[in-house]
């Protein structure tokens, strides 16, 4: 994934830092009002797949009238196939339904993207579509609430896909839908998916074409916000690196970042038999650990999770300690 910046976020760029964890391409080239992304797949014809997902009342907040309305991109991901003789015939995945807990069904819109918009966002032809649901999120004195979408792949398709839930209105990619983000959508109405000035973000039902529905959605997303983030930032300490190399006389390091708030950062050392160091970020999804080294290169796979049910995975750049005595830290 990509670092992300301070939060509260700001719109997130393209651009990707040295230590970067898996880049998911996710729906949104700016990813802007995405906020997770879960991996799952349909493993036999005509099965129905189920991912849950938790609402916490520390990570978002309903609008004034207590509603949060959230957005599910649904995509293939591009596979290989495994010999020549065999097509590489994405999953045509499609949410069938939204249920809570206690298996209520929630009320979906749906709608299939405008073939543009997927090649806008890279997504070659990867059949893709998207539905809106609409919630009462648990007050702050209240338990998480946990949800379930079910996915199945049209015409018996199966394989790999994406699900990236985003928060309709979000244009800025702030994590918060504000009453700039409805003037936003106004200036933008009538710009359609073949249009240089067409915004996905501000697309929200992910029809191609951005009009009044779009005005009126984001006006009642106004005040729903989030504080999940599907990106992650490792930053070595320059007290644990001098050098600027990546070359360390310490046998422990310092890392420090930015996450999910109350999520688990979880590195593991390849190079000591996948030996594990965990941290909590705090609740601004801020987090500091210190991680020890073995002599020689030490590659490191960080791990996250977070209280929606996100898990981020990637590794880092090695870290190489080269002792000059035994037992020491930074600053030591």
């Amino acid at each position: 994934m990509k670092t992300s910046k301070d939060m509260p976020r700001a719109r997130r760029s393209r651009c990707l830092t040295p230590e970067m964890l898996e880049d998911r391409v996710v729906l949104s080239s700016g990813q802007g009002s995405t906020f997770a992304i879960l991996p799952a797949s349909v493993a036999t014809a005509g099965q129905v797949t189920s991912t849950s997902f938790t609402i916490d009342p520390s990570l978002f907040h309903a609008n004034s009238h207590g509603k949060l309305t959230l957005g599910v991109d649904v995509t293939a991901i591009n596979q290989q196939a495994s010999t020549s003789n065999v097509p590489n015939n994405p999953v045509a995945p499609e949410v069938v339904s939204i249920t809570s807990s206690n298996g209520h069904r929630i009320p979906i819109e749906r709608t299939h993207y405008y073939s543009k918009i997927a090649h806008a966002n890279h997504l070659g032809n990867m059949p893709t579509s998207a539905v809106l649901f609409t919630i009462r999120p648990p007050a702050a004195s209240q338990a998480p609430q946990t949800y379930t979408v079910q996915v199945k792949g049209l015409n018996h398709t199966t394989g790999k896909y994406l699900l990236g839930f985003y928060l309709p209105g979000d244009v800025g990619g702030t994590g918060s839908v504000t009453k700039t983000d409805v003037t936003t959508v106004k200036s933008l109405i009538g710009d359609a998916a073949t249009s240089s000035n067409y915004n996905f973000d501000a697309d929200i039902n992910r029809n191609g074409i951005i009009n009044r529905q779009d005005v009126q959605l984001t006006q009642q997303n106004v005040g729903a916000s989030t504080l999940v983030s599907p990106v992650v930032s490792v930053n070595l300490d320059p007290a644990s690196d001098p050098a600027n190399n990546r070359t360390t006389q310490y046998s422990t390091v310092h890392f420090a970042g930015k996450v999910t708030p109350g999520a688990t950062v979880t590195f593991a050392n390849q190079a000591n038999n996948n030996a594990t160091t965990t941290a909590t970020a705090d609740a601004t999804g801020a987090y500091s650990i210190m991680v020890p080294l073995v002599p020689g290169s030490n590659t490191f796979t960080v791990t996250t999770k977070d209280g929606f049910g996100q898990s981020i995975s990637g590794s880092i750049s090695p870290v190489v300690y080269s002792p000059t005595s035994a037992g020491n830290t930074p600053g030591g």
